[in-house]
């Protein structure tokens, strides 16, 4: 064990890991109720560290120890939600034909693998005490608060486990494969992997920010040429880096470019966290509005369903509708997915508490921002998506036409490469 490349890609993981939360100073987004009771007593001063060390070492210092079933295929998979899954089927479409290699599987994810709790050994619990004394000292680098702790206990807790499972089986993979880039199983498995000399690919899975962590995988698929931009701005780009679109041209893309009906089917996309009292008015309003036919809500995977099936007069989509409709978005990376598809769209900041235009695409010219009134209007009907927004469109999507297809079979031969016994 080399103890100070050990130390090293721990911090660095912990750095991916809170630089999405300020490291501590959390945006409102992340600051859910439920972790913010679970987590109350952690606070700045010397009770909230007190109390934050005595939660870590509960957790850390135990003499149990859950271990996965790292899975026995040539590519591994980490990420349990819907979004991670289906960047991974993309992922191994793309190789299948060529790589002797399976479509993805749940049972080739460690979000998904069987695993057992048992007792630690000496040499376990030493490495337990070690990363203790690590977030001892990273609780004097973050401010203090449930969500920090929360993520602090949960990265160290996920990077033991998956630690310790490599040392206790024959780990003999030939890369790992993320879709996230910033939260705790994914990071603690890239820096574990990378600890063991493994590739990690990194198969982007939705829009990024400036608040993102820089890319740091032996090969990056990302979704578009905005996504490079903003990840070269936050700081170097090491590996292979592919911009490969997740869906082709759609037969409907130039749709777009037309004059709408009079009278539109309308879907509210909302975020994972919403404002119930907007979002009422804006059903409201578009019920009320005498040119939309229907309405209905497609939420964020994690978002409050309870509430949502008390909303009236609307349908709730559990997926992304497959009939001809307008969509209202808030702060979303789907709006990039809905226009690639035909489907034009709005957004209406108001839906949730992230901000105003977090992702920009307001202030690029890739979407057109509506207000409060002009639900009530006939919105859809603007000419903002013409010839001139194709040009900025094709910054966010590759499939406006056919040059990417040029960087697939190189994707091919590097992770072939992975499968060559090394010397």
């Amino acid at each position: 064990m080399s103890l100070i490349r050990f130390t090293a890609l721990f911090f660095k993981g912990l750095r991916r890991n809170f630089k999405i939360i300020r490291y501590g100073d959390v945006p409102d987004v992340y600051q859910t109720p439920a972790i913010l009771e679970r987590y109350s007593f952690a606070s700045p001063g010397f009770n909230g560290f007190v109390c934050s060390a005595k939660e870590l070492a509960r957790h850390l210092l135990r003499r149990r120890l859950k271990v996965y079933s790292v899975p026995v295929k040539p590519f591994i998979y980490c990420g349990g939600s819907a979004n991670n899954e289906r960047e991974f089927s993309f992922f191994s479409r793309l190789l299948t034909s060529d790589l002797p290699i399976s479509d993805y599987g749940q049972e080739q994810n460690l979000s998904f693998v069987s695993a057992k709790e048992v007792d630690k050994t000496r040499f376990e619990m030493m490495v337990s005490v070690a990363l203790f004394c690590f977030c001892l000292l990273y609780l004097f680098r973050i401010r203090v608060g449930p969500v920090s702790l929360k993520y602090l206990l949960t990265y160290s807790k996920v990077f033991l486990q998956v630690y310790a499972s490599t040392r206790r089986q024959q780990v003999n993979v030939s890369a790992l494969v993320v879709a996230n880039d910033h939260t705790d199983f994914p990071v603690a498995a890239s820096m574990v992997m990378q600890y063991l000399h493994v590739p990690v690919v990194y198969v982007q899975h939705a829009e990024i920010s400036s608040a993102f962590p820089q890319l740091d995988f032996s090969v990056s698929v990302l979704r578009n040429q905005k996504s490079l931009d903003i990840y070269r701005a936050i700081g170097p780009v090491p590996g292979d880096v592919f911009v490969i679109p997740r869906r082709e041209k759609s037969e409907h893309f130039m749709k777009m470019l037309e004059s709408r009906a009079q009278e539109v089917s309308v879907v509210v996309y909302l975020s994972s966290v919403f404002d119930e009292e907007v979002v009422l008015r804006c059903v409201d309003a578009l019920r009320c509005n005498p040119g939309v036919v229907n309405v209905g809500i497609k939420p964020h995977p994690r978002a409050n369903q309870e509430f949502l099936h008390t909303v009236r007069g609307v349908s709730i989509y559990d997926s992304i509708p497959p009939f001809e409709h307008v969509a209202i978005v808030p702060n979303s990376s789907v709006v990039i997915e809905l226009l690639e598809a035909g489907t034009p769209v709005f957004q209406y900041f108001q839906l949730d508490g992230v901000g105003h235009d977090y992702y920009g695409f307001v202030s690029e010219g890739v979407a057109p921002e509506v207000s409060t009134k002009d639900l009530s209007g006939s919105f859809w009907m603007s000419e903002f998506y013409d010839d001139n927004w194709v040009s900025k469109f094709a910054a966010y999507s590759p499939a406006v036409d056919d040059s990417w297809r040029a960087s697939v079979p190189a994707l091919i031969a590097k992770m072939e490469s992975y499968l060559r016994p090394t010397s």
